[in-house]
This record gives C-alpha cells, sequence and structure tokens, in this order.
C-alpha cells in the first residue's frame, strides 16, 4: 500500500464509523494520519545505523588500510606507511574519533567489512557497480586514470603508440582499450599488436624484457611497479574518463555514510587532502601523479 492510499483507506475507514464508538474512531484516524504523515517524512531522515551508533558512543573508528600497495599503504624501513594511511588518520581527526587502523590487502577488506570488523576500508577501492553491489562507498577522494607505462625516452605521447606492441592483463577494460586505441591511430593490425598477459608482474616483466613497448593499465597500479626502479619509465595519459577512488562502508547506514562524506569534504576545504595528496603525489615525489579531477563539494 503506497503512502498516498494509506492516507485515503485511514479517512475512507473514519467515515464509516459506527456512531456509538465515534470518539474512539475519531482517536484511531488520528493516530493513522500521523503514522502515515511520519511515513512521508521518514525518507529525508537520515537514518543512524548500527555504525554511526557504534563509532558516536565509543569515540573509535575501525578503518581499514593497505599494508601492500605503494603509495597507498605500505612498510618503509618497519614503518605503515602511505597516502590512505594518512587519509584514514585525517579522517578520523575530522570525526572527532580515536582511529583504530587495521591493515587489510585487496581481499581481505571485503570480509571484514561485510562481517562488521570494521567501519570503513581504504585500499585502492575502484567506484564500481560490483562494489556497490556489496557495499556503500564514499564521495571519491582520488581518480586515477587508463595509461601506457614506457621506458624512460623511448616514447612521447599516445601517437607514438602506433605500429607497437601493448601489454594489457587478458580481460580486462585495459586490453579492449588497447585495442581502440590502435584502431583510433590507424594501426591496420592493432588486435596483433596488443599482446595479454595473465597478470600485472607478467606485464611489467614483458616491458622490462623488451618484448612489448608498453603497458596499459590504471595509473595508480603502473606507478606502483615504475616506483620500484624510479627514474627509468614515463607513463603516458591514454584516457580522459578518470575513475574515482573511494572508501567502502557497510550499507544501510545514511547517517554514517553522511559523517563520513562530509568529513572528506571538510579535509578538501580546509586543505588537509591537498597537503597529504602534494606529501606523496606531488611533482617533487617519486610517486608524482598530477590531479586528474577535484572533489565535488556540497553546497550548503
Amino acid at each position: 500500500m503506497t503512502r498516498t492510499s494509506t492516507i485515503h483507506w485511514m479517512m475512507k475507514t473514519r467515515s464509516r464509523a459506527n456512531p456509538r464508538r465515534k470518539g474512539l474512531s475519531r482517536q484511531n484516524a488520528m493516530l493513522g494520519l500521523c503514522l502515515a504523515l511520519c511515513l512521508c517524512i521518514a525518507p529525508n531522515i537520515a537514518y543512524a545505523g548500527p555504525v554511526y551508533d557504534r563509532v558516536a558512543s565509543t569515540g573509535v573508528v575501525r578503518l581499514g588500510v593497505p599494508y601492500n600497495l605503494v603509495p597507498q599503504g605500505f612498510l618503509q624501513n618497519g614503518q605503515w606507511v602511505g597516502f590512505e594511511v594518512d587519509m584514514a588518520a585525517e579522517l578520523a581527526k575530522h570525526l572527532k574519533a580515536k582511529p583504530e587502523l587495521v591493515r587489510v590487502n585487496d581481499k581481505t577488506w571485503r570480509s571484514l567489512l561485510a562481517q562488521g570488523l570494521l567501519d570503513g576500508a581504504f585500499c585502492r577501492i575502484r567506484h564500481t557497480r560490483t562494489v556497490e553491489k556489496e557495499f556503500d562507498l564514499s564521495e571519491a577522494y582520488f581518480y586515477d586514470a587508463q595509461q601506457v607505462l614506457v621506458v624512460k625516452g623511448s616514447l612521447r605521447s599516445a601517437q607514438d603508440l602506433k605500429g607497437r606492441k601493448l601489454a594489457a592483463i587478458q580481460g580486462t577494460t585495459s586490453e579492449k582499450l588497447a585495442m581502440s586505441l590502435l584502431k583510433a591511430l590507424k594501426d591496420d593490425q592493432a588486435e596483433a599488436q596488443v599482446v595479454s598477459y595473465p597478470d600485472a608482474a607478467s606485464c611489467f616483466l614483458a616491458l622490462t624484457k623488451g618484448k612489448v613497448a608498453g603497458w596499459i593499465d590504471w595509473g595508480l597500479t603502473l606507478l606502483e611497479y615504475a616506483s620500484r626502479n624510479q627514474g627509468k619509465f614515463d607513463l603516458i595519459d591514454v584516457s580522459d574518463t578518470p575513475q574515482g577512488i573511494a572508501m567502502a562502508i557497510p550499507q544501510d547506514d545514511s547517517a554514517w555514510r553522511d559523517a563520513v562524506n562530509f568529513a572528506l569534504q571538510d579535509m578538501a576545504l580546509d586543505g588537509s587532502l591537498d597537503k597529504i595528496y602534494e606529501k606523496w603525489f606531488g611533482a617533487q615525489t617519486p610517486y608524482a601523479f598530477p590531479k586528474k579531477r577535484t572533489m565535488e563539494i556540497w553546497p550548503e
């Protein structure tokens, strides 16, 4: 029964009431009307779910952060450092909560978050429909894009890729993009020029061995591998469509989702997000990565 039909049914019932029970019917009608009005208003109120309530009552926020993704989160001289390590600490500060950081990887964050052992997870999580089916996602705080990794000085732009072999992970969007890119460059052997490999390590090995001229993938993935041999590789832009990186949180807790999004936006407004970004991805860092897009800030 819709909200409109609920109100109509209540009013119809009231008109048929027995005169001897007029007072009771009037009370029931009023109570029903109040209930119907509450149903109409409810969707506009943020639902305070278990995560929001727990963080608010304990003052502690449990955040999953990677320990094996450079430079998102990794171990350096025994210290746990990285862009998302700093992001998690700053987010907790803006939430006015004590951070409890939990080490995760690209597989364990899902199970820990699903089991309620985390309040949120940072792990280079891409905003996709597949992830949205299991979890809610915050507003994107970082934007990645498809790029091509080449040996330093070998190629300068996407146009130089014509007639060259490109490595890509089999069955990925990168593989499809590689073929589309070469076809757009009028490469008659486009499909033959795309060499598919089972994983990122194999693509990188092919590049270092000279079997391919470039490796196409997400910029952050390429940057991680390039950082292992700093100064020996270049990144070439091949796509104008950035993809958001976001924080995963439990579903159906709108108050918690709002709290996280407001905190992230406040970080962008007060400059703390830019400070962390420049620390890890600035032009003078080993992981230089120009911003693809800035975070959206909602008006008051």
